[in-house]
């Protein structure tokens, strides 16, 4: 990925978005509360983080279906649900979450702010599965449309925030708090449904069932579907990280759990309409909505599961976030930040 330097201060557009974002919460609500669940008493805990959305549909289904809790019966597997990266990588410097379900942006931004000391990438979970869709009323029709608009993002910092300000930079624009003329604003994705619908933003970079939901209930139309800015249609959307302190003590769990993650993704590809059958199912437990079935197809059939991390879109993507301002240098070849030790044992390999 190429594009313009624009190194800036992202002290104030994080706390610029944090005010913002607090605004929206108490207009619109939060949509959800961080949920988790007790683990069993006994065993070691084993704590793993996701979100809601149909891009960890590896981690919906492994808690779903108990793979996770079958496959590491020596350890105490509980959940906790959050809305974006950031919010998950908090978590994981806190030492509250051993595992997280997240996108590589905000996973690349920890292990480069902390020297590598903080997690590790083990696998994939999914590539593709996020768009750029903006109201029917408004002429946008591309990236370079936005020029004076308002898109929404997940939150600041995470993977679509990083791609919408890429985009926008190889478009030849820039946020407003850059000095350009696009307002970027932060949002959960349920307060971006209720933006939509009072037209109080123009535009949002979200991931699916989002992307999906907005279509179908709001009119909302696709500008972007972000596979078809990527060579050959691939990005990473979601990664598996360990924080490093819990692999270093418990390589034995980090093991059996790529091995069950692995198993998860196999099964949601031999079976994909239980898959999403199953999915949806845990949507509705989390966000109180089941997901419509011409919605949730539409959804699907922009996502790739896979188990590889893509370390060549892990790597544009972090160079990315150095031109958004989220990185003091320029990344590299990020030695370390990708283990897939594990995985490739699952295969005979050393």
């Amino acid at each position: 990925m190429g594009g313009m330097n624009a190194r800036r201060g992202s002290r104030d557009l994080l706390n610029a978005g944090c005010g913002i974002l607090f605004l929206f919460g108490l207009a619109f609500g939060t949509g959800w509360r961080t949920q988790t669940s007790a683990a069993r008493k006994g065993a070691y805990p084993l704590r793993v983080a996701y979100f809601p959305n149909l891009t960890h549909a590896p981690a919906l289904v492994g808690v779903a279906k108990g793979f996770f809790q079958k496959d590491l019966p020596d350890y105490d597997v509980s959940t906790r649900v959050v809305n974006a990266g950031p919010e998950a990588m908090e978590a994981l410097l806190a030492g509250e979450v051993d595992v997280a379900y997240v996108g590589p942006s905000p996973a690349t931004n920890t292990f480069l702010k902390t020297n590598g000391q903080s997690l590790t990438i083990v696998a994939g979970a999914c590539s593709g599965g996020a768009s750029l869709v903006a109201r029917a009323d408004l002429p946008i029709s591309s990236v370079r449309d936005l020029d004076g608009h308002s898109v929404a993002v997940p939150q600041l910092g995470g993977t679509q925030d990083v791609s919408c300000r890429h985009f926008l930079l190889q478009s030849g624009l820039e946020s407003k708090e850059h000095g350009g003329t696009v307002s970027i604003i932060p949002a959960k994705n349920p307060d971006i449904l209720t933006l939509f619908r009072r037209k109080q933003i123009d535009a949002a970079w979200v991931p699916e069932p989002w992307a999906s939901r907005l279509r179908s209930e709001t009119g909302a139309k696709t500008v972007v579907d972000e596979r078809s800015l990527w060579p050959n249609r691939r990005f990473t959307t979601t990664v598996v990280v360990v924080r490093r302190a819990f692999a270093d003590a418990h390589p034995d769990a980090v093991q059996a759990f790529v091995s069950s993650h692995e198993r998860t993704v196999s099964w949601i590809q031999g079976h994909p309409a239980e898959a999403q059958s199953t999915v949806n199912g845990e949507l509705k437990r989390l966000t109180g909505k089941l997901l419509g079935n011409l919605v949730l197809k539409e959804a699907w059939g922009k996502l790739d599961f896979t188990t590889d991390p893509n370390l060549t879109s892990i790597q544009a993507l972090a160079s990315a976030a150095y031109q958004a301002g989220y990185l003091k240098a320029a990344p590299g070849t990020l030695p370390g930040l990708v283990d897939t030790r594990a995985l490739l044992a699952l295969k005979g390999g050393k």
